[in-house]
């Protein structure tokens, strides 16, 4: 081998390492999850186990916990599940203090298993109004009000983790 195709080969090489972490190929494992606690190597990230589509999901300040996963997926309970999740993540986006009322309605479209995992398809329609009490006799109250329009989203479920994405997305 001549001197110039060493040099090349030794920069193609070092090349190759450096982006090496950088091709890995979309939707491959995921090195962690905040929403499930779980850490790179745990079995819910091993090789062998395949990630949920969509991302964890941050929970949103208000009134309303996590609901608890149910100690059994099936389609009931999965859809319950759902549900109760959207409906409550919904709550908290739209409130905003304890002048807040919220009026919410969710509906479960579809359920239904996809290899290891669930499948549930939410829809929610929402809005709400905040404030509207004057501090005093002479003040005009202002009403601050959000809407949530019809919105629609996946839920990926297993026994480990609960991911969330935009239907359609």
């Amino acid at each position: 081998m001549r001197p110039r195709s060493r040099a090349l080969a030794a920069a193609v090489a070092a090349a190759l390492l450096l982006t090496s972490g950088c091709l890995a190929a979309p939707g491959g494992p995921m090195t962690g999850d905040t929403a499930t606690g779980t850490s790179p190597g745990s079995p819910a990230t091993t090789a062998s186990s395949t990630p949920l589509p969509g991302k964890s999901i941050a929970w949103p300040d208000g009134p309303k916990e996590r609901p608890e996963r149910p100690p059994e997926l099936n389609e009931s309970s999965v859809g319950s599940f759902a549900r109760t999740y959207e409906y409550r993540y919904v709550y908290n986006s739209l409130w905003y203090d304890e002048t807040s009322e919220v009026s919410l309605e969710c509906e479960v479209d579809r359920v239904e298993r996809r290899g290891d995992a669930w499948r549930a398809v939410v829809t929610c329609t929402g809005y709400s109004n905040t404030g509207g009490e004057a501090e005093n006799g002479t003040a005009t109250s202002t009403v601050v009000h959000a809407d949530w329009f019809t919105q629609t989203y996946v839920y990926w479920i297993d026994g480990e983790s609960v991911h969330r994405e935009r239907a359609g997305e």
